[in-house]
């Protein structure tokens, strides 16, 4: 039985979503029940789920959205070790929450998730910690970099997934540029220290004149790696790193015989381990990981909710990173 209702951003159908209660159960054994304070926006992940495209498990509407909330603890149900009431925590997904689905139903102001949905937060900026997926698929990319410290890595994508490469290639000793085609998102990842390259015709030019000795690939498509297939340095075997999702059943996005051609060394990388999120958390707490730094919107009553939703489902979000804020409602 539900304790009690508390708004969500519901998808009544694939292509349309809106603040609307939903129902709230009592977190059971195991579970906890989590006040959420923000919930941070994947531009990607959380289109493709809207609007029916992920492929990796479509979840029927009425649905909600989102991997990746932050909040404090506000019940425990029995047999739950390490964690206490007022408890701030990041939560990757809840339970159902009554008869709409939770996938994985980050955007909500309130839910009941299970232990290994939930990760202690305690002294990380929630801003940083309502985006801890999406920094961790960055951390997850530069980590799989073998290169000397110092080399020099572009970051192809200037979303929130390919800042966040960018900051963790920059904590792990590389010098990192992004590329991108979106101004103000590149300034703000110049104004951490990351240099940045704006896509235009000269892009190759600007690419070249790098010589990056790896290339994280947030985009990954046929003209992605066109841009940036002739700039590696020649003084290093190329390593390159694909991270990101591709809805609508695309398989390919390039050309592997020339990689095998070129002798690039190819990763490819996605999802996250319990492990790799406690890591990027507690960089996150020391700020050698200042992903909360990355955030220009952050929507705090239900229309501009309403508004965000909508503009991620047209894949119009003109800014770096976004969040819900749900504390008012």
């Amino acid at each position: 039985m539900a304790i009690t209702t508390a708004p969500a951003l519901v998808a009544s159908a694939y292509g349309e979503a809106a603040v609307q209660p939903v129902d709230v159960p009592r977190p059971g054994p195991g579970e906890v029940l989590i006040r959420r304070s923000l919930s941070g926006i994947s531009n990607g992940t959380d289109r493709w789920v809207l609007t029916g495209r992920f492929q990796w498990g479509p979840v029927p509407p009425p649905l909600v959205a989102g991997y990746q909330c932050v909040g404090v603890i506000e019940e425990i149900g029995d047999e739950v070790d390490g964690f206490q009431v007022g408890d701030q925590v990041a939560a990757t997904g809840s339970i159902e929450l009554g008869a709409v689905h939770a996938a994985s139903g980050g955007h909500a102001s309130l839910a009941v998730s299970r232990l290994d949905q939930v990760y202690a937060a305690a002294g990380v900026p929630p801003a940083g910690a309502a985006l801890c997926v999406v920094a961790q698929v960055g951390l997850n990319a530069a980590s799989r970099l073998t290169l000397p410290s110092g080399s020099t890595v572009a970051v192809i994508g200037d979303g929130v997934i390919g800042a966040s490469a960018a900051l963790a290639a920059a904590h792990l000793g590389y010098r990192a540029t992004v590329v991108g085609r979106h101004t103000e998102r590149l300034a703000v990842v110049a104004a951490l220290g990351i240099g940045t390259i704006l896509s235009s015709a000269d892009d190759k030019e600007a690419l070249a004149a790098l010589a990056p000795h790896g290339v994280i690939d947030t985009v990954q498509s046929a003209e992605a790696l066109d841009v940036y297939i002739d700039a590696f340095a020649p003084d290093e075997p190329p390593q390159l790193v694909y991270s990101g999702h591709s809805p609508d059943g695309i398989t390919s996005w390039g050309d592997m015989a020339l990689l095998q051609k070129r002798q690039v060394t190819a990763h490819f990388v996605s999802g996250w381990t319990r492990e790799r999120l406690a890591r990027t958390l507690q960089l996150m707490a020391d700020g050698s990981l200042p992903t909360d730094k990355l955030v220009g919107t952050v929507a705090a009553n239900a229309s501009d909710i309403d508004d965000l939703g909508a503009a991620v489902i047209a894949g119009r979000t003109s800014s770096l990173a976004s969040l819900i804020d749900w504390t008012s409602l």
